[in-house]
């Protein structure tokens, strides 16, 4: 066998990391990875981030709704190992290592951070 017969270090796949979600938790999870030799794919069902506990200045007109929101993809632009996309994840297959969108689209992944965030509760309550 010759050395060319062979695949180079760089013929191998990266492999590839998928954030659900891009709360804090998803954010700072793909900022951690910025420079790695891996492919990083953020999925999130809006297309921003929403900086929440300053949601009542912008309802209260003291700060503008751009100081506390930035698309999703903006945010990434200089991390070339971030690709984000628009989706809403419906199902999870461990044993096949994949991610469904509604689109039905599937994902494969080598590693999977599950960072889908919070919702409130009033309880019942809604007043």
């Amino acid at each position: 066998m010759t050395s060319a017969s062979f695949g180079k270090a760089s013929d191998a796949p990266r492999p590839r990391v998928v954030i659900v979600g891009c709360g804090f938790g998803g954010l700072e999870a793909a900022r951690a990875l910025r420079g790695a030799a891996l492919d990083v794919t953020v999925l999130e069902k809006t297309n921003h981030h929403l900086f929440q506990p300053l949601l009542y200045q912008v309802a209260t007109a003291g700060l503008a709704a751009p100081s506390i929101s930035a698309p999703t993809r903006h945010l990434f632009r200089r991390q070339p190992n971030v690709t984000t996309l628009l989706g809403d994840v419906v199902a999870v297959d461990a044993a096949a290592r994949t991610v469904t969108l509604a689109s039905g689209m599937a994902l494969p992944f080598d590693h999977l951070i599950v960072a889908a965030g919070a919702t409130h509760s009033y309880f019942g309550h809604d007043e």
